[in-house]
């Protein structure tokens, strides 16, 4: 009956339908039949794509009987898929993972702190601020508890109001380690919090709930390749990245792969590269060609369409193709381009409207309406129009980059904590909001026309 639209969105979550019970999760009707035999057979219909609630009930009112059902028979298949059953030959292609010595060394999952309105924000001032007043009430709540031993106790007299502290299974860990936490300037940096979206994040492992490997793997001067975890929801899209990334900034909790590991550095090695030796010599690519050969592969629309079922299940695998050479040129200019786009030229072929002395700083950007894309409203004085059909194509996480923009940059006050967190306090370029989604545009756009220039996928025997 689908409706399982939970952490999906775009096309994605319009695709499922209305759920037939009001609810977020997918709803489907079981019907198991015992007559005694030997004949064990599995049937199945979907109910079919971009449907109303009325019109799944409608439909299976019309049937009146199982028996006016045009099932499909499902035969299960090696990997033991009922549905979305995958192709055979996706699993003859080298992973990227290393656990099966594919083309990465290692890899590591984004950072998730589990107090993101507390350690992140725009303004490196308000996060050090929240920070500093979370830190000071976690040791506060160890000197007004010392005397009780009793762990179970502690946990219970625990402040739990969200705008003292928010909890999480680490930090209860330490704090009934009895150990403070003392503020360090120096872990204050800039991350990618979500796509085309940097934000300041306090990232001391004392703080933030699980800080990964990125901390000693990724080093200075890094580009990762962000993709989706198992079991993602959404259809396959990845991010290269040049900052520690957020576990969210892609669907079933972001893996990244880095093209240099400071970790592995000793004199055995000859440099610190995260490519595997074996996966470049069986490419036939420098370590450096092969990076960027597979950020060109996983754009690639024939690839995402013939293993879109592979891909939602586990972590991609790379197919050795012909024309490997246009792939690295074009992996490299994808990779130039969204690790650059905060200093790409604006998008100059849209219109901007409003007051000839107008304020740069916004609220909520918007459409008109929802099938008005070519029109946002930046604030009460500007109004940009004639933005291209083309540069929503280009989609990441299940929505089109312009949309993370428009999403992410508006002021938001956090309920629970009562923190504010405003986009306008990031750069001391007033305009910098504005050019950043004119940037993003031109970013799109180009990335459209990058893909498209991707030669068909034919693989090399």
């Amino acid at each position: 009956m689908r409706g399982a639209v939970r952490g999906r969105s775009g096309d994605d979550a319009k695709r499922e339908g209305q759920s037939v019970f009001n609810i977020l999760t997918g709803v489907a009707i079981c019907i198991l039949i015992k007559d005694g035999s030997n004949n064990h057979e599995i049937k199945y219909y979907d109910i079919g794509d971009y449907l109303s609630k009325k019109e799944k009930l409608d439909k299976i009112t019309s049937f009146k009987s199982i028996k006016n059902i045009e099932w499909s028979n499902i035969i299960p298949d090696k990997n033991n898929d009922w549905l979305n059953q995958r192709d055979e030959k996706y699993l003859e292609f080298v992973p990227m993972d290393s656990v099966e010595e594919g083309i990465f060394n290692t890899k590591s999952l984004g950072v998730s702190t589990n107090r993101d309105t507390w350690v992140y924000g725009f303004s490196k001032e308000q996060v050090k601020k929240n920070v500093h007043i979370m830190i000071d009430n976690v040791n506060s709540e160890m000197d007004r508890l010392k005397g009780i031993e009793d762990k179970d106790e502690i946990v219970s007299k625990l402040n739990a109001d969200p705008k003292f502290v928010s909890w999480s299974r680490g930090l209860k860990q330490l704090f009934l380690k009895g150990e403070k936490i003392t503020l360090n300037p120096k872990e204050l940096n800039v991350h990618v919090y979500r796509p085309f979206t940097k934000k300041w994040l306090y990232y001391d492992k004392n703080v933030v709930e699980m800080s990964r490997k990125f901390r000693k793997t990724f080093g200075e001067n890094n580009k990762v390749i962000v993709v989706p975890g198992n079991g993602s929801r959404r259809n396959f899209s990845c991010l290269m990245v040049d900052a520690i990334p957020d576990l969210n900034i892609l669907d079933a909790g972001a893996q990244g792969f880095s093209l240099y590991n400071k970790e592995m550095v000793s004199d055995l090695l000859e440099d610190d590269s995260n490519i595997s030796t074996n996966a470049s010599n069986s490419f036939g690519l420098s370590t450096d060609d092969i990076f960027y050969y597979t950020y060109a592969v996983l754009h690639s629309k024939d690839y995402r369409e013939k293993y879109d079922n592979d891909l939602r299940k586990q972590l991609p695998r790379i197919p050795k193709l012909k024309n490997k050479e246009k792939y690295v040129d074009i992996g490299r200019k994808l990779a130039h381009l969204h690790l650059n786009y905060e200093s790409v030229s604006p998008y100059d072929g849209v219109k901007i409207e409003g007051k000839k002395t107008p304020s740069y700083k916004v609220t909520k950007m918007k459409h008109p309406r929802r099938d008005m894309l070519d029109k946002i409203i930046f604030n009460e004085d500007i109004t940009i129009t004639n933005i291209p059909e083309k540069a929503y194509q280009y989609i990441i996480n299940g929505r089109p980059a312009i949309e993370w923009v428009i999403d992410q940059y508006r002021v938001k006050k956090d309920k629970k904590s009562g923190i504010v967190d405003d986009p306008n306090d990031y750069s001391d370029d007033e305009k910098f909001i504005l050019n950043l989604l004119l940037r993003v545009i031109n970013v799109s756009v180009q990335t459209v026309d990058l893909i498209d220039e991707l030669p068909q996928l034919e693989i090399d025997q």
